[in-house]
């Protein structure tokens, strides 16, 4: 599978999220936890337009004034207005489109069974640097799907299941998934933003949009339902 990177993916979530956009707001969101250059958002944006998953509303004014005084006239300013110019036209297009490059089998790093219910297991993994995503973070936005297993992201696998190797064996399926948001990650606070990740209490999740992006790469995409219609008031 060739696989999308990691800064590519970040600007296709900031679109999904911001639905109605300029390419410099998209840069600045991206920028919060990616080093993202305005070219990068351009070339990605352009290839959303060719694919038709995004559309053109209107062109960007420039606001241009010229040195009057000077013999040879050389622009002082030179700005955009700020206006939005594009919108997210075909949501659940992208969204198949994101799950052709990346496949969340592929960012599984392990799965272990462990004796407790689920909320008890929630509550102990909530203590550890993990963003809990795919079902286990939909049930706190919809109880339209029920996962068989509490999954989540973790920025250090191999510590987690060394603790977890020790647990005792039940019937609680939990699975690990690597982070393929960003290259750089020194502990999970550094991805909690408003396009990957955010905080409620000690329980950390992925977005709504990450979520639904997260249940399409899994092969879920159909019980992302409500979170479709809520989010872009789309059905399938």
């Amino acid at each position: 599978m060739k696989h999308i990177q990691p800064k590519t993916l970040q600007i296709m979530v900031a679109v999904l999220s911001a639905v109605t956009f300029s390419q410099r707001m998209v840069w600045r969101l991206c920028n919060r936890t990616n080093r993202v250059s305005i070219g990068q958002v351009n070339k990605v944006i352009n290839d959303l337009l060719q694919k038709g998953f995004v559309e053109e509303l209107f062109r960007r004014k420039r606001l241009i004034r010229f040195e009057k005084a000077s013999p040879i006239a050389r622009v002082i300013e030179d700005f955009d207005t700020g206006n939005a110019t594009y919108r997210l036209s075909d949501p659940v297009g992208l969204l198949r489109y994101i799950s052709l490059f990346r496949s969340m089998r592929e960012l599984r790093v392990f799965s272990i069974s462990v004796a407790g219910k689920e909320e008890t297991v929630i509550k102990e993994l909530s203590k550890k640097q993990v963003i809990f995503c795919l079902g286990t973070a939909q049930e706190r936005f919809t109880p339209y799907f029920r996962p068989d297993e509490v999954s989540f992201y973790s920025s250090d696998p191999d510590g987690l299941y060394d603790y977890l190797r020790s647990a005792k064996r039940g019937n609680t399926k939990i699975t690990c998934y690597r982070i393929d948001y960003t290259r750089n990650i020194d502990d999970i606070g550094s991805v909690l933003d408003q396009l990957f990740a955010q905080k409620e209490g000690r329980f950390r999740s992925t977005t709504e949009v990450q979520t639904v992006v997260d249940m399409f790469c899994d092969g879920k995409g159909a019980y992302t339902k409500p979170l479709l219609k809520s989010l872009w008031g789309v059905e399938i």
